[in-house]
């Protein structure tokens, strides 16, 4: 089971922000990270973004993700 993931910033309005991670959309809290904007990328925990990532970061930690998911045997969960 993944408890955090990387996600794309698409929106941010006050508290509220709009992320995409794996082709879908999602309506998070931003409260811990004022700083954020759209366009950044973040980690997801629980519904909260809990802090700001550089792009090159958040490649990498989808790219392990990807490949923790492709090493679990078949309808076992990543």
């Amino acid at each position: 089971m993944c408890l955090t993931e990387p996600v794309h910033v698409l929106a941010v309005d006050g508290p509220i922000a709009t992320v995409e991670a794996n082709g879908r959309q999602r309506t998070v809290s931003a409260l811990a990270v004022p700083e954020v904007r759209a366009g950044d990328w973040a980690i997801l925990a629980a519904g909260l973004l809990v802090r700001v990532l550089t792009p090159e970061t958040a490649a990498r930690m989808a790219d392990a993700r990807q490949l923790a998911a492709d090493d679990q045997p078949k309808g076992e969960p990543a």
